[in-house]
């Protein structure tokens, strides 16, 4: 069956629009696990302030997407080019407002928000530093996790070559 495009056109739905569909659940209501097409995850709290929490949380799968999803479009662009990286790295920081809110304390209500990233991406590969500079943000492009968060919120991604 072919649907139309938000533009209307006579094309494929499919070629324009991937749709992906997740379902989470809650058996004794204090985690939720969710499952995508042939996993699942199980989350346990939204964030931790206690360093002793061994469990991922949902603003670490948040951060950890975020970043894998820059350092792949990077990695795909690379082999798309040769295999021009030899080395990779990237690190993330993360400014949650309001925390407390989060943490429970009274007096506290504002709604707790992700207002900044910023990712600096260490990476090795053999370009001028023209070519490096044209490369990574080429690559930036192909990430549809930074191309719909830079459209919401603070997000800033340095690229800094090793030498």
């Amino acid at each position: 069956m072919k649907k139309k495009t938000s533009d209307n056109r006579n094309t494929l739905y499919e070629s324009k629009i991937f749709d992906i569909n997740f379902r989470g659940t809650s058996n004794d209501l204090s985690r939720v696990k969710v499952f995508t097409n042939k996993s699942s995850i199980q989350i346990e709290k939204q964030i931790s302030f206690d360093s002793e929490n061994e469990h991922i949380t949902s603003v670490e799968y948040f951060a950890g997407s975020v970043l894998s999803s820059i350092l792949l479009s990077l990695l795909e662009q690379s082999k798309k080019r040769g295999s021009i990286i030899e080395e990779i790295e990237g690190v993330l920081n993360l400014s949650l407002e309001n925390p407390l809110t989060l943490a429970g304390v009274r007096g506290y209500d504002e709604e707790p928000v992700i207002s900044k990233i910023m990712i600096t991406v260490f990476l090795y590969a053999d370009l001028e530093d023209n070519e490096f500079d044209d490369f990574c943000t080429k690559a930036l492009t192909n990430s549809p996790i930074y191309n719909t968060l830079k459209k919401s919120m603070k997000l800033e991604v340095l690229f800094k070559k090793l030498l």
